[in-house]
Parts: C-alpha cells; sequence; structure tokens
C-alpha cells in the first residue's frame, strides 16, 4: 500500500553538524507559474535543500469562489500550482494525483450536479463521475483515494450544511484540487498553514511549500496612479489601463467582504473608510522566517509581481530576516515580458517597486545591498517568442552596482526562464564563495532530426517523436528538423507537424552540414540525434538520454549490431543483387570499428549510427567541421582525444532497401576512414 509521510517526516534534511557535506539551503520566492521553469530545475538537484515561499491572496474564478464560501481560508490555487510542481512525477500514481487535482467540474454545473461529484468521490462511487475524471481516478493507489474520499467528505457535509441554510456553493468550472484544498482545510481546523502542511505531505513533494504569512485571511487590492481602484488580485492580474500601479493594500477579510467586495454602488467616502479600517500588514510565518535565516541562497523569483510576489514582501518580519543573514548570495530575477500589471515599467523600476515593499512603503528602513547580490535582466537582442514586449532595462541609467548586473537572454522557448541557465548562474555565483557542487542540470532535449528528400517516411518520423512523453521524465524537448535542400516537398511535410522547428541548413547539402546547423540553434542540456527514415525506433532515444540525465555519460551512441543476430542476412536484404555493395557495407563497417580501435584503443561497434545524444556542452567543445557523413567519425575521433567514454546502448533497427531510398555509398565510408586518421593527427584541444 503506498503510504503517506507526514508533513514533519518531509521537511526533514540533514543539518550542517550531521552531514559533512551539507545541502545548498535554498529559498525562493514564488507565485503561481513564474517560476515553473525554475523551481522544476532546483527541485532535480540532489545538492539542493529547496524551500518555496507563496502568498495565497488569490481570489478569482473558482479560487474566489472557494475563499467566499469557506470562511478564514486563504487562496488555494497557487498553493495548488506549486503542490503539482514539486511533487515527483515518475510514478503513474503521482501523475494521476496531478491530473486530478487539475481536473474541472464541467462548466455550467448546477448545485446538484455539482454536490453529485463530490458526494461520489466521498462515498467511491467513482462510475458517476465524469470520464475525464474517472481516468484519473483509477491512476491513484487504495492510500490516495481513501485520504481523498475523507476530504471529499468534509466539504459535502460542509456544502450540505450551508445549502440547508441557504447557501450554495458555485460549482460552475471549480477545479477538483481547490474542493480538495476546502476539504482538508475543514479537516485541519481551518489553519490554513497546517493545511499547507498537510497536502505536501500527502504530495509528497520534494522540498518545503511555505505560505509566507501565518494565514491571516486577508485581501489583496491595489490603486493606480490615475486614482483607478482594483479592488481584487483578479483585477491586479487582469487587462487594464496603461497607468501603473502605485500602491498595494492587503485588507482584513471580514472588512473586505462586508464593503468593497460588495457589488452594489458604494456611497461616497464609504471606500476609504474601509480602506483606512481594514488595511494590515501580516506577521511572517515562523518556519518561513527560520528558512531564510538559515539560507544559503534567496531567489526573489520573475511572475506576476504585484500578485504574486509584492505582497509577499510586504510582511512583517521578512526584510529583517533577510537582512539578518549576512552570507547568502541573494538573487533577484527580473521578468522577462511584460505582464497585464506592468504596463510601463522597466527593469529599474521593478526593482524600485521590490525595494518599497520590502520597505513595507517606509515602516521600515533595509538596505538595498543587504537584500540583493546579484540582479539577472533579460537582453532582447535574441526573441524566441512572438508576444508581450521585452521589459527594458538599461544598465548605464541605472543606479545598481555593474558588478552585481547579470545581463543575458534567459528566455526558453516557453517564453518563461531557462530554469537550466538560472540555476547554473546560482552555481556560478554560490561556488565564488562556497564549495558546494551541484551536477549540471538537465532539463531540455533537442533533437536534431536532419533531412534530405524523405518525403515517404518524415511525416511520420516526426509524429513518431513528437508523441514521446518526456515529462514522465521530468524533461522538456524541442525538436528541430534541418533540411538540408530537399527538392521532393519533406520541407512543406515536416513543416506541417505540430512541434517541429523546421530550418533550412545554410550552406547546402550533406548530413554533416545539416546535423552542426542544428547543433548551432538548439537550446536544450542534451543534443540527440535522430533519422528521419523510420530505420529506427522512436521510443529507444529514451534509454540514450537517460544515460546522460541518470549517469552524466558525456556521449551516448544507439548500436545497431548487439541486437543483430545475422548480419549477413540484414546486408543482403538491403543491397540484393548488388555484391559488391554487400561486401564493401559489410567488412567496411568491420574496418571502421577496427581503425577506431587501432589508432584510439576504443572499440565502437557501429560508428555510422545514427542514433546518438550528447552533453550539449561536450558536444559544441568538438568543434565539428565534417559536411557529410564523416561527421559522426569525426565526433568518435574527437571525444577519443578528449579522453571522453562513449556509452553504447542496442537499439531496434529495421533497415531500408535502396529501392526504398538508402543513400549510404561506398565514397562515405572512404570518407569516414579518412576522418578517423585526420582526426588523430590534429592537435588535442
Amino acid at each position: 500500500m503506498h503510504s503517506i509521510p507526514q508533513p514533519d517526516a518531509l521537511r526533514r534534511t540533514p543539518s550542517p553538524e550531521s552531514s559533512p557535506n551539507p545541502l545548498l539551503q535554498v529559498v525562493l520566492f514564488s507565485g503561481g507559474s513564474g517560476t515553473r521553469s525554475i523551481c522544476e530545475t532546483l527541485i532535480r538537484q540532489p545538492r539542493i535543500a529547496l524551500t518555496v515561499l507563496i502568498n495565497a491572496y488569490d481570489d478569482g474564478h473558482s479560487t474566489g469562489r472557494v475563499r467566499r464560501f469557506v470562511p478564514g481560508i486563504l487562496g488555494p490555487s497557487d498553493v495548488r500550482k506549486n503542490l503539482d510542481r514539486l511533487m515527483p512525477q515518475r510514478e503513474g500514481c503521482h501523475r494521476a494525483l496531478r491530473a486530478f487535482s487539475d481536473c474541472r467540474l464541467p462548466a455550467g454545473s448546477t448545485f446538484a450536479e455539482g454536490n453529485r461529484i463530490v458526494a461520489a468521490m466521498a462515498e467511491r462511487k467513482y462510475g458517476i463521475l465524469p470520464p475525464v475524471i474517472q481516468r484519473s481516478v483509477q491512476g491513484l493507489t487504495i492510500a490516495q483515494a481513501d485520504q481523498l474520499s475523507e476530504w471529499f467528505s468534509e466539504f459535502s457535509s460542509y456544502s450540505n450544511l450551508q445549502a440547508a441554510a441557504g447557501r450554495y456553493f458555485d460549482f460552475h468550472d471549480c477545479a477538483l484540487g481547490n474542493i480538495l484544498f476546502a476539504g482538508c482545510f475543514l479537516a485541519n481546523g481551518s489553519d490554513f498553514n497546517r493545511t499547507v502542511a498537510t497536502l505536501s505531505a500527502f504530495y509528497e513533494i520534494r522540498g518545503t511549500l511555505l505560505n509566507i504569512t501565518e494565514g491571516e485571511n486577508l485581501f489583496l487590492a491595489a490603486r493606480k496612479d490615475d486614482g483607478t481602484f482594483l479592488p481584487g488580485e483578479a483585477e491586479i492580474v487582469a487587462a487594464q489601463s496603461s497607468s501603473m500601479i502605485s500602491e498595494l493594500l492587503l485588507i482584513d477579510g471580514d472588512v473586505y467582504l462586508n464593503f468593497i467586495d460588495r457589488k452594489e454602488m458604494l456611497a461616497p467616502g464609504e471606500l476609504e473608510r474601509a480602506l483606512a479600517e481594514g488595511r494590515r500588514l501580516p506577521r511572517i510565518n515562523p518556519a518561513a522566517a527560520a528558512a531564510l535565516a538559515s539560507a544559503d541562497v534567496v531567489i526573489y523569483g520573475p511572475g506576476t509581481q504585484h500578485s504574486s510576489l509584492f505582497p509577499s514582501y510586504l510582511t512583517r518580519g521578512v526584510a529583517e530576516a533577510i537582512v539578518e543573514n549576512k552570507t547568502a548570495d541573494k538573487i533577484f530575477v527580473c521578468n522577462i515580458r511584460r505582464d497585464f500589471d506592468l504596463p510601463q515599467e522597466d527593469g529599474a523600476a521593478i526593482v524600485q517597486k521590490f525595494l518599497n515593499c520590502m520597505r513595507r512603503n517606509g515602516e521600515t528602513t533595509v538596505d538595498r545591498a543587504g537584500l540583493v547580490t546579484t540582479f539577472l535582466f533579460q537582453t532582447p537582442e535574441v526573441s524566441y517568442n512572438s508576444g508581450p514586449e521585452y521589459i527594458p532595462f538599461d544598465p548605464t541609467k541605472s543606479d545598481l552596482p555593474p558588478v552585481a548586473i547579470r545581463l543575458s537572454n534567459w528566455e526558453s522557448e516557453s517564453g518563461q526562464h531557462s530554469g537550466g541557465q538560472v540555476v547554473n548562474e546560482i552555481q556560478k555565483t554560490v561556488n565564488a564563495r562556497i564549495d558546494r557542487a551541484l551536477r549540471p542540470v538537465r532539463q531540455l532535449v533537442s533533437i536534431v532530426i536532419p533531412v534530405l528528400n524523405e518525403a515517404p517516411t518524415i511525416e511520420r518520423a516526426l509524429r513518431s517523436l513528437t508523441s514521446l512523453d518526456f515529462s514522465q521524465f521530468e524533461l522538456s524537448v524541442e525538436f528541430l528538423c534541418v533540411d538540408g535542400g530537399s527538392s521532393d516537398g519533406s520541407l512543406e511535410l515536416a513543416s506541417a507537424v505540430p512541434g517541429v522547428k523546421v530550418l533550412s541548413s545554410p550552406s547546402g547539402k550533406g548530413r554533416g552540414t545539416a546535423l552542426r546547423a542544428g547543433i548551432d540553434q538548439a537550446r536544450g542540456d542534451i543534443i540527440a540525434f535522430y533519422p528521419a527514415d523510420l530505420e529506427y525506433r522512436a521510443e529507444d532515444i529514451f534509454r540514450i538520454v537517460l544515460a546522460i540525465v541518470n549517469d552524466d555519460y558525456k556521449a551516448v551512441f544507439g548500436t545497431r549490431n548487439v541486437k543483430c543476430t545475422n548480419l549477413s542476412q540484414r546486408l543482403a536484404h538491403i543491397y540484393g543483387d548488388a555484391t559488391g555493395l554487400y561486401l564493401m557495407s559489410k567488412y567496411g563497417g568491420m574496418l571502421l570499428s577496427v581503425s577506431t580501435l587501432f589508432l584510439y584503443n576504443r572499440y565502437v561497434t557501429d560508428p555510422l549510427t545514427s542514433v546518438m545524444a550528447f552533453d550539449a556542452h561536450t558536444l559544441r567543445s568538438l568543434g565539428l567541421r565534417a559536411s557529410s557523413v564523416d561527421i559522426l567519425t569525426e565526433i568518435i575521433a574527437s571525444l577519443c582525444r578528449k579522453d571522453e567514454f562513449i556509452l553504447e546502448i542496442p537499439v531496434d533497427y529495421k533497415p531500408r532497401t535502396r529501392a526504398q531510398g538508402k543513400k549510404t555509398r561506398p565514397l562515405d565510408g572512404a570518407l569516414a576512414i579518412l576522418s578517423l586518421l585526420r582526426g588523430k593527427f590534429r592537435s588535442r584541444a
């Protein structure tokens, strides 16, 4: 049976006194989605103990309806998003729980319909659930289902009690994760922070998730420079005028619901009186204060600043805890692009607003240098996405110390920050001060597919690749199809496959030319090669890539020869009656392997395989020059000269015949031999 760890056990990490090489303590100020890639990269580092700090003032959509229905509860939405992000995903039960949390009741659900679904979850009558919910429930363990039953029962009982008094919950398009959270909140005596800890244990998250405050029931509002009042978090994150937000307000829940949240027009002066009466500044959660006090690194994440980040900094005790920690590196990660709440601000203005919130609008004075040691700003020379404009930053017009500024292209293909780049910057910053080695970050796989006149197979090959689920291994993937001058419509067919970036090789034909063009454009931590001819099985890419992710190999080849039980029969199928080609292929392949052994003291069973993967830094360091198939033996020679090990993993192989488009020529074998010889006498890098 799948057991659920307890909250205290979940958060236990080795202390400096008990471990000769203690974990790097990293605290990340986060919101809902802005820090996703950074957070997901940090939790995959075995040498990092991550604590994520959030506020819970969100009040839009079903989250807002839950807040108004259950007294004292803060917004569950951002908590749920971070739980989903921090929980492991390799087990089917974890993926099922995440899918269940993200499921929504059907749009337009009446109270009776929603109540029936909640009751079915409480009573485990899964047969009457909508199909999409049924599918996620089927993947849960018995322990998970038992716990969900208890929490849905709590919400069902409360909902029915309220209905008897004439208050009906609006189930329209409500996330099941929000109902789950509300039920857990009721079961924990309406203690918000205890609820977060209980759910952290249930979701088996890696690291620690904390609400920044002691759990005071406050609502967020704002004013703009033009006098506009934004009455809630939902309005702050929505489309709005170009006037900038000038002030954030945290308002007592009772005052907010009784006055500001009313739909009818407020009488003159009533709003100001309500704001004056209800304004509050919350106190820091003691667990959050302890995490900040012991942190080696504090990261102020990007996101919707005026809702997800700035309100956290208004908490009493946050700035003081950070400033008192004299040894931590403190890194401010500025947004890349504009959100609705940042219509005009540049990077310097965002930093100033951050400082104003940390100083609680004048309540306290804290020095900027005590809060931030490094600032990461986006430089917009390269854009991977259309969409909102970049947030500008001009270091020459800023009063920030130049030594603290890091200008770079931090953007991933998704438009968010590249978690790998940010974590690598953290590693450089930390290693300059303390010696705690972090593993190389493996987050994005770039699969390069060279193409030359593959119209009969390219579409099926690309669709087989794009159907692979790399998320189960906590990896993202990009597909780069590089056309080397096809004349049969291959380029057009490739362009029609969703999720594939199609490139044209800038300097002519040849597999080497196409692969080098793909390497230049690849942004992944891992770069893999895969052909477009359907001779290999797409799923074998997983095993090749995972050898780099899990075991830190730098080069992994998929060998066709280990699984081959009859080489002569295979080659006869390919070349038919062409005896000369048959003999050259059979003994030429052996000659390549023997030449590698003779020249480099390495025996590579399949030097001309088309499926391989590399650590991106290692591959780029080889300085590849070849333009044809000889790039494969150039890679082998360069790796051998660098004393890099080549791991070979058996792969399935279904060869084409010459009539079906087999392109390998005797000249390719000769070029491969010459490449091995040239590599032997090149100067060692």
